[in-house]
């Protein structure tokens, strides 16, 4: 009987799971101790609620099972600007643990309807820092986002204004496009905070973008469809790959 047996009501969702994330799971999990996976819950989580909130203490472990998660920025008025996103399997606060922090450094919120398994601080971590399997799973899981991370920064960099205004666009629709068209409100200041360009730069490239009907604006209302986002991801990747990324 594998670990995960023990933690009931998670067992059923678990055996769900595709062969890759159980296995991971069962692994990750196999020298747990009862205080772990009896003090492990399952949490259902509709999209756009934030679970974790910088700033706060680090009381929880979440494990992202099924739907979607978006780190995300709140200075964008009346949306979510979300700026890295991840899929199952993922956990959350770990970073953190290992780190001797005491406060979540980022803000997570899920992007769809989300499923998690939530387990308290004090036993995660007394557990993880002993578990060797573990704790190299772990380890290399955040050495690959932080690696993953540092390329993405280093392309970010790199783009000339326009081209990260459509990365932001393309993120937003990605993350919030559930129909053919997406429509989000977004001044020249909230570009502007969000992209680190200047309010001209931003007004341009969106120019730009109208003339070229990539975009549709009403004031800063800006509507996509899927179609013109296909065009703005094929612009990204002509100038990504003259990056050599």
């Amino acid at each position: 009987m594998d670990k995960l047996t023990k933690m009931s009501e998670a067992d059923e969702i678990i055996r769900k799971l595709n062969t890759e994330q159980r296995n991971y799971l069962n692994r990750y999990f196999a020298h747990a101790p009862e205080s772990v996976t009896g003090s492990t819950q399952v949490t259902r989580m509709p999209e756009g609620t934030t679970f974790i909130q910088e700033g706060t203490p680090v009381d929880k472990v979440y494990v992202l099972l099924k739907g979607c998660v978006s780190a995300v920025d709140y200075r964008v008025r009346e949306t979510v600007y979300g700026f890295c996103h991840f899929d199952p399997i993922e956990t959350f606060g770990t970073m953190e643990i290992l780190g001797h922090m005491n406060q979540y450094r980022t803000t997570l919120a899920t992007t769809q309807d989300s499923l998690f398994l939530k387990i308290p601080r004090d036993a995660f971590e007394k557990w993880i820092l002993k578990d060797v399997d573990a704790l190299q799973m772990e380890t290399e899981r955040i050495i690959g986002y932080l690696l993953d991370q540092s390329r993405k920064e280093r392309l970010y960099v790199l783009l000339p204004g326009n081209e990260r205004v459509y990365l932001i666009l393309a993120n937003l629709y990605e993350t919030y496009g559930k129909f053919d068209t997406y429509s989000v409100y977004m001044s020249r200041k909230d570009f502007s905070e969000v992209t680190g360009l200047s309010e001209r730069t931003i007004t341009r490239a969106l120019k730009e973008l109208e003339e070229k009907k990539l975009i549709t604006r009403n004031g800063w209302n800006i509507v996509m469809t899927w179609n013109q986002y296909k065009q703005i991801k094929e612009l990204m990747k002509d100038q990504i790959n003259e990056m050599g990324e």
